[in-house]
């Protein structure tokens, strides 16, 4: 997210510039007040328009955060196809895919965002499910493609390439995660990327010791 983000509306749903405004406004209140303590008041005020107005386009709280999410999720998965075009080296573009999420993922915002959901998922679980199914769910069958095309030219044996690609999602990212979740300071920025390396190679020899 950037410091004066453009939302563009989720699944092609129509947007206008009124829907954009109440979602910046939505997006400072959860990040100021938190989830559950932010109220649809607070976003009306936030975002300088009506209580009524703000019902016009989101009928709760949970339905703005779903759409911030997804926004995020639907960005980083379009990236990630685009990353993933198979045009190059598959170790470069498994490297700048593993990049990429790692850059969207673990900025300060998303992270807040992830902190959120970790304490209101009990109270909203259905909430829960859509971000992780827009989410980690979709970025894994987007890279599970990705996995599927390499398998087709012979660059890859990878089996069941959806759970190959969960692995991966798990084996370059899980760690930092951690880490950034638990305020822990970030590594120098080549000390990731040797990291993120390492994990792909390790990644690329079990798929590559299929072929022989």
């Amino acid at each position: 997210m950037t410091d004066q983000p453009q939302i563009a509306a989720p699944d092609g749903q129509d947007d206008n510039p009124k829907r954009r405004q109440i979602l910046v406004g939505a997006r400072q209140m959860f990040l100021s007040k938190g989830f559950e303590g932010t109220s649809m008041q607070d976003v009306a005020k936030a975002a300088g328009v009506s209580k009524g107005t703000l019902y016009v386009y989101f009928d709760s709280k949970e339905a703005m955060f779903e759409a911030l999410v997804l926004r995020e999720c639907g960005r980083l998965q379009d990236t990630m196809r685009r990353i993933g075009s198979g045009d190059g080296a598959v170790e470069d573009e498994l490297f700048a895919i593993a990049r990429q999420m790692v850059t969207t993922l673990l900025q300060p915002e998303v992270l807040a965002a992830m902190r959120m959901m970790i304490g209101a998922g009990e109270k909203f679980p259905d909430l829960a499910h859509k971000i992780y199914e827009a989410g980690p769910a979709r970025s894994v069958r987007t890279l599970g493609e990705y996995l599927r095309l390499r398998e087709t030219r012979g660059d890859l044996a990878v089996g069941d390439c959806d759970a190959a690609a969960a692995q991966f999602v798990d084996l370059v990212f899980a760690g930092l995660q951690r880490r950034a979740l638990l305020m822990m300071p970030p590594w120098p920025e080549a000390e990731t990327e040797a990291y993120l390396r390492r994990r792909v190679e390790s990644f690329l020899a079990i798929c590559r010791a299929g072929r022989g």
